[in-house]
């Protein structure tokens, strides 16, 4: 019998790693090889720990998630507020949990409630004093709510928004960032029967113009704050617009507005404002502490089918598309088992458990998962980049969900330090990377996670055989190394969700080097979003693997060439790359007043095109995705090329990279844009460390959302002619030209997806100069719009 290349992958690499298996690493007899702050409790009694007045480490970290919100004693905390956690000493079915009350009546209500704002009275119900929601950075003041305490601010939302005529069938813009203030009015206009229009503050102030006129909102705008207010004042009134510039045909000149933050600003400042600009302001606090839910009981019956939200994608291209999402599609988001094959205290999110949240809530990634944890009995913690850092340490999370973005930053940080480190750190980061990764390689192999051919029964005996040659290295390198950077997430996470746009092969390696599971979701926004998500009981890790269909969805790869008017497309053989199309009752309404665009992206059949090109693995039946449809670069030849792989394998193998865009469409070859990083071009001899030290202050200006527009305009032009000056060293160009060329000639691509034409920038991709989304995509017109007349 020949052996399959897996064996014999597997033999080679475990030749090479027995002379690094000695007794000089292996732990100490008797030492535990799992890092200690991975571990999580299997078991206890709540009513024993009364009963000794004391709490475990275990049950503090499970109820609080970091600072005790009481200055008394936890457990008399427990004891005076009735707090309800799930009992872990009966017996449990080892799937589903169904014994334990709570869990099973938080179940219950997820498959009964029929509508978003509909969870608050249930969880008051259920588990009214546990801890909903903390903010501590975002609002006027600090917010620390119980599930109780929100069913109270959500019905009061509902009541102020309905004494300001929001009626069922009506909608209401809210253009403001992540808070706990957002998710209580968004919840309260639902609750009264409206839907939210939501948009980022951050957004050019013409797009929000166009969501409030476009959306219909009722003569009523939330907005951020008075700074936000300040700026549609002043542009209106330059403009000669007004009531802030926000009007629609069917109401008219808006004709109220709520500020959800008012910030410094006095009360005198404030009427002065809406005077000027002929509005009505409220502050929100203050107009919630006015209202008494008794006041306006008569609320409207708001079920599935009804209208929750209009969501206005931050889109690569053209102008925001409304995507309808009805409560039914948000609630279908909840429903979801991270590791069905798992006992479910193992891999779902607990009562009690804690989220980070640091992505923008209205986007609709960040909004759902924070609805899935909730439903739970979680509480979310809102953050920002400022305080994330502190945030985690303080209040040690088991659950966040990160765009790759962030992932990276931090796999970036981390990366400098080991490499600023001594030679013997230097020395340990890369023996523990390099058995980690041998070691992953074959866990994977004898686990059946692999891409392409099934391993066979040899692959497998010979991977574990590796793994366990492996083991003494790999628990030392949990504990001198890999547990330093799971600390830095504050040592309790379980599992990190990324979405909103690919994860690079790079960070993939890097997070499961570090023992740090990340499962990958994918979706869009007109999906509410998820379609489909990597579960933890067969996480294939790979660059593109986004799993299995989340529950009760259809995933199809079909010939981009099929008409669905002649009949309903079919699926292409396993392996077979072609466009994924998904169904199920997460899939939108519609784009709102634009039934043209709707028609074209579901057809008769009710499968919604996502544009994404796509294969089914046929070892694992995962979804890997390998591209975009419309981003495919089409050359002069006639060769179709899918961008994104490749410009993941120069970021990932060319270090002075931070940022690359492949162009070339009709042309003969590819070109790639390229940005680059000041501090790594210092540390490779091309630029004086003072320079570069001056360069990254206008490179962090303007990857800084909320960097205003003078200040990116001018950090863009100085950065613009940093970039012709750097162009005019010619090792340098070569240089780069020489990574790019060596990360683009593997077997991973063919003759005319490589390439070694580079175009070097100092200006990054970011939203504040309009370059990049605000789910942080690549805006690929603007980019070539940007360099069209300075490309070769």
């Amino acid at each position: 019998m020949i052996p399959s290349r897996f064996a014999v992958s597997a033999i080679l690499s475990l030749v090479a790693c027995t002379s690094l298996t000695t007794d000089a690493f292996a732990p100490p007899r008797g030492a535990s090889t799992t890092p200690s702050s991975l571990s999580r409790p299997t078991s206890f009694s709540l009513t024993a720990s009364l009963q000794e007045e004391t709490l475990t480490k275990d049950e503090e970290d499970l109820l609080f998630g970091g600072p005790s919100p009481a200055v008394k004693s936890r457990n008399r905390y427990i004891a005076d507020n009735g707090l309800i956690l799930p009992d872990r000493s009966n017996p449990l079915n080892p799937l589903d949990h169904s014994k334990d009350p709570l869990v099973n009546k938080l179940r219950t209500m997820r498959e009964t409630i029929q509508s978003c704002p509909a969870i608050w009275k249930e969880l008051a119900k259920n588990c009214p004093n546990n801890r909903a929601l903390v903010d501590e950075h975002l609002c006027d003041t600090n917010i620390d709510l119980t599930f109780a305490q929100m069913e109270d601010r959500v019905r009061r939302s509902a009541a102020a928004f309905q004494s300001l005529g929001v009626e069922k069938g009506v909608n209401v813009a809210i253009l403001g960032e992540n808070s706990a203030m957002w998710l209580i009015v968004d919840h309260g206009i639902q609750l009264a029967g409206g839907a939210s229009a939501v948009r980022g503050a951050d957004a050019p102030l013409d797009e929000l113009r166009y969501i409030y006129e476009h959306s219909d909102s009722a003569g009523i705008a939330v907005l951020q704050d008075v700074g936000l207010l300040k700026k549609l004042a002043k542009d209106a009134k330059a403009k000669g617009l007004g009531a802030l510039g926000l009007s629609n045909e069917s109401f008219g000149d808006v004709k109220t507005v709520v500020l959800m933050h008012r910030g410094k600003a006095s009360d005198e400042e404030i009427t002065a404002l809406g005077v000027e600009s002929g509005v009505t302001i409220r502050v929100l606090s203050e107009l919630l502490d006015a209202t008494e839910p008794a006041m306006y009981s008569d609320l409207p019956a708001v079920g599935k089918s009804d209208l929750s939200t209009i969501v206005y994608t931050s889109g690569t291209t053209g102008r925001p598309k409304g995507v309808m999402l009805t409560h039914g599609n948000l609630l279908h988001q909840t429903g979801h088992r991270l590791a069905p094959t798992c006992p479910y205290d193992e891999s779902e999110p607990l009562p009690g458990e804690l989220m980070l949240s640091l992505l923008p809530v209205w986007h609709i990634t960040e909004r759902t998962f924070e609805l899935f944890m909730l439903v739970r009995g979680c509480h979310v913690v809102y953050s920002g980049i400022r305080w994330f850092k502190n945030d985690l340490a303080k209040y040690q999370p088991q659950w966040m969900v990160l765009v790759p973005r962030v992932l990276e930053k931090v796999a970036l940080g981390v990366q400098d330090k080991f490499a600023s480190g001594s030679a013997v750190v230097k020395a340990l980061v890369t023996l523990f990377t390099a058995t980690s990764t041998l070691k992953s390689k074959h866990n994977k192999i004898r686990k059946g996670l692999v891409v392409g051919e099934k391993p066979t029964l040899l692959d497998g005996i010979v991977s574990t055989l590796i793994v366990k040659a492996l083991a003494p290295l790999n628990s030392v390198g949990n504990k001198l190394v890999w547990s330093k950077v799971q600390a830095g997430f504050g040592g309790r996470q379980r599992n990190i969700i990324s979405g909103g746009s690919a994860l690079a092969g790079s960070l993939e390696t890097f997070y499961e080097n570090c023992g740090i599971e990340i499962l990958v979701g994918y979706g869009l926004t007109e999906c509410s979003p998820l379609l489909a998500h990597r579960r933890a009981d067969s996480n294939l890790v790979t660059a593109g693997c986004v799993g299995f269909p989340a529950t009760d969805t259809e995933l199809r790869v079909v010939d981009p060439a099929a008409n669905p008017e002649k009949g309903e497309r079919a699926s292409l053989p396993d392996g077979m790359a072609g466009v994924v199309i998904g169904r199920g009752p997460q899939v939108m309404r519609g784009y709102y007043k634009n039934p043209e665009a709707t028609a074209k992206a579901i057809d008769r059949f009710g499968w919604f095109d996502t544009g994404d090109l796509g294969r089914i693995n046929p070892a694992t039946g995962d979804l890997i995705l390998t591209g975009r449809a419309k981003d495919t670069i089409v050359l002069s030849n006639g060769e179709n090329i899918e961008p994104s792989p490749i410009e993941d394998a120069i970021v990932s193998d060319c270090n002075e990279i931070e940022q690359v865009m492949l162009t070339g469409q009709d042309g003969r070859s590819l070109l790639a844009i390229t940005v680059l990083n000041p501090n790594a071009l210092a540390e490779a001899g091309f630029l004086d460390a003072g320079r570069a030290k001056e360069l990254m202050v206008d490179y962090e200006k303007v990857n800084d959302p909320k960097c205003s527009e003078e200040d990116c305009n001018a950090a863009c032009v100085r950065l613009a002619k940093a970039s012709a000056e750097i162009r005019s060293n010619r090792a340098l160009v070569q240089k780069i030209s020489q990574d790019v060329k060596k990360a683009t000639s593997t077997e991973a691509f063919r003759k005319y997806e490589q390439t070694s034409d580079v175009y070097v920038t100092f200006e990054p991709f970011a939203m504040a100069n309009g370059l990049l989304t605000q789910s942080y995509k690549v805006k690929r017109d603007f980019v070539a719009k940007r360099y069209e007349n300075e490309l070769p």
